[in-house]
């Protein structure tokens, strides 16, 4: 993680450090910046496929299509390549993009970003009426990071039958064990923005945060604020704990 804010790449002149820029960001995700030898002001982006979107900003017909949304494109558009230099921030996984976006737009403040959210059509024009609008509908907003797996287990299973399961021979105890995992969400709440991002187990919210999945079930126990700004908990419907219970012997069958 890059605390100092200076760049781990540098490419001078965009018009000649095209098929190097391609070669050394291949297969990689990061943060990026570019900015204008001209006017001084900067871009701060963010992609999990950082040879993808330097390909966008090479192509004319892309930063035409796009120029009248974006501040950035129409810049190139104006200056050309050769008054560019590109910057990479750092390298980082695809879960902890936004978050680190977000870290270099507070920090270096780019003018070229009109929206100062990441991940919020970042560099794009549009009115106060419209800016007004985003910000209220992303306050206290719940996110589900991915869709939940339903599992449907047969009601009539006794429990020490055995069924298939992902190509393998289980129990129903042990079918059910699976579920209960499975059905655990992570809430996030980031309690500076009221914002809530859920996701569908541990793994998930943990790639999320950047830190690994002890840490995270620890601050759930604990019930301490990380990094001063998140909050961690577990999300389980009362009427799919019980039926979990049931499937597991604990329980009689419930009428739900």
């Amino acid at each position: 993680m890059n605390k100092n804010n200076l760049p781990i790449k540098t490419y001078i002149d965009l018009n000649n450090s095209k098929n190097i820029i391609y070669e050394e960001n291949k297969y990689k995700s990061g943060i990026y910046r570019l900015n204008s030898l001209v006017s001084g002001k900067s871009y701060i982006g963010s992609s999990k496929s950082l040879k993808n979107r330097f390909s966008n900003y090479y192509s004319l017909n892309y930063l035409n299509k796009t120029k009248g949304s974006s501040i950035i494109c129409r810049a190139l558009l104006k200056y050309g390549y050769p008054k560019f230099s590109l910057y990479i921030m750092e390298y980082c996984e695809p879960g902890s993009l936004l978050e680190r976006e977000q870290y270099y737009i507070n920090t270096l403040n780019p003018e070229y970003n009109i929206l100062k959210i990441a991940g919020s059509r970042l560099g794009t024009i549009q009115s106060e009426k419209t800016k007004q609008s985003i910000s209220n509908a992303l306050k206290g907003r719940v996110f589900y990071a991915d869709s939940i797996i339903k599992m449907k287990i047969a009601a009539k299973l006794r429990l020490g039958d055995k069924t298939s399961f992902f190509s393998k021979s289980h129990t129903l105890a042990t079918i059910s064990s699976i579920s209960l995992t499975k059905s655990i969400l992570v809430k996030i709440t980031d309690i500076q923005t009221n914002t809530i991002i859920i996701f569908k187990g541990n793994i998930k919210a943990a790639k999320y945060l950047n830190i690994g999945e002890s840490t995270l079930r620890r601050y759930k126990q604990t019930g301490k604020i990380f990094k001063d700004k998140y909050i961690i908990t577990n999300v389980l419907s009362k009427k799919k704990l019980v039926k979990l219970n049931w499937l597991s012997g604990v329980l009689k069958r419930p009428r739900l």
